[in-house]
């Protein structure tokens, strides 16, 4: 009787002990991956959207910068998409001193119409349509375009 209650007590210890090697294998495994996976993103540059820096900045971890936001808003299209609806005042917000807003309208404007771009030089001329920058079109003050312009 006491063998069999000493050999019940080592099946359970070595139970326990192999349970505590997987949970102990797991865990390992998630942290390595997950380190893994932070160093890969760490390492891309600022022009992609899955660099570390624009991610955080898109989950609101990190503050915003400009070269950061912008090298992965290029790419980004559906993340831009989520800012169509804002107001001027929010847009301004979520890209403080970045956007200045446009003297002459394009030939193609409508009425109701405001156009901002990221250039205060361009946004001071009369052609500025036919530079290259960000642009951001309000339409009854809500943003209705946030895109890259080439003209």
């Amino acid at each position: 009787m006491k063998e069999e209650s000493r050999s019940l007590t080592s099946d359970v210890a070595l139970r326990r002990w192999q349970r505590a090697t997987i949970i102990l294998a797991l865990t390992t495994a998630c942290s390595l991956a997950f380190l893994a996976a932070t160093v890969f993103l760490a390492a891309q540059t600022l022009g992609t959207h899955y660099n570390l820096y624009y991610l955080l900045w898109k989950v609101g971890i990190r503050t915003y910068e400009r070269p950061i936001a912008f090298g992965g808003l290029f790419h980004d299209h559906s993340y831009r998409q989520r800012f169509i609806g804002m107001t001027v005042a929010r847009f301004e917000q979520a890209f403080p001193n970045t956007f200045y807003k446009v003297r002459t309208l394009p030939p193609n404007a409508k009425p109701n119409q405001e156009f901002y771009i990221d250039s205060y030089q361009q946004a001071e001329r009369e052609d500025w349509f036919h530079g290259m920058g960000w642009s951001a079109v309000f339409e009854n003050e809500r943003l209705v375009e946030f895109n890259i312009f080439k003209g």
